[in-house]
């Protein structure tokens, strides 16, 4: 028991702080929830500051969790909430960037205001995000930064879907870069790209088709394209974060891991 037990440290985040934005729901709750499951003290942060905080107090029976309200588009929001996170735990040692904004909007038809949303939260956001965070990880010897990208960034899944595809696209681009700037602070970077998941997303793009909104179309929507032939749970993407999050994946940075069931190789 003790040899399977030190075999496993290196999966486990043991007196590691991290932050995961996002979190209120869906993935980032999953991801906050495991991470405290194996030992991570965390701050939860949401666009909606009162559903990070209910998260946190649901959560708060596992481990040490904070919930902090935090725009990851406003630069003044994101030094605040690291500001609290440095306060809190004493910095950060981990960053999930898991914030995304889902609005689909057709690309003949996109109001240019729906482009720059995209764009701001889920580039902006994670560029901002790693900055704070690097300037803590400095501090502590180190971090693992890992960004929620998408398998739509580099294979079309469905469609009106150009701005968040473009925009995760620009989230692996920064993936790819700041592993190699970061490298010598002993800094990892890299995303997972999920597959689709049973998240509350995809049923709210639903009712918005059904409200007169854009026709969802495309080739994830083709039967038998993916090839397990199902849509992902939260835990297993969340596995799969906390693998490259851990020191199981000390020697791994600048990595785009595709969680993806096979539909990118189908």
């Amino acid at each position: 028991m003790t040899i399977m037990t030190d075999a496993l440290a290196c999966f486990t985040l043991t007196n590691k702080v991290a932050l995961v934005t996002g979190g209120a729901q869906g993935l980032g709750k999953e991801i906050a929830s495991l991470f405290l499951d194996v030992g991570a003290s965390v701050v939860l942060t949401d666009l909606n500051g009162e559903a990070a905080m209910a998260t946190a107090a649901e959560l708060a029976p596992k481990g040490p969790v904070i919930g902090l309200a935090m725009n990851v588009a406003d630069e003044a929001a994101v030094q605040s909430a690291f500001a609290a996170a440095a306060r809190h735990f004493g910095g950060v040692d981990i960053l999930i960037n898991n914030a995304a904004y889902r609005k689909k909007a057709s690309t003949m038809d996109m109001p240019v205001e729906e482009w720059d949303m995209m764009h701001a939260v889920c580039t902006r956001g994670t560029f901002l995000c790693l900055r704070e965070a690097v300037k803590q990880m400095r501090g502590r010897g180190g971090g693992s930064v890992v960004n929620i990208s998408s398998m739509s960034a580099q294979h079309p899944t469905i469609f009106p879907n150009m701005h968040y595809d473009s925009a995760k696209a620009g989230v692996d681009a920064i993936t790819r870069l700041a592993a190699v700037e970061f490298g010598r602070d002993g800094i990892r970077v890299n995303s997972v790209l999920p597959g689709g998941m049973a998240t509350p997303g995809p049923d709210k793009m639903r009712a918005m088709e059904a409200q007169g909104g854009p026709k969802i179309e495309g080739p994830a929507l083709i039967p038998g394209r993916n090839i397990l032939g199902r849509v992902a749970q939260p835990i297993e993407m969340a596995r799969a974060v906390l693998f490259l999050a851990s020191d199981a994946a000390s020697y791994i940075t600048g990595a785009e891991l595709l969680v993806d069931a096979g539909f990118t190789k189908g």
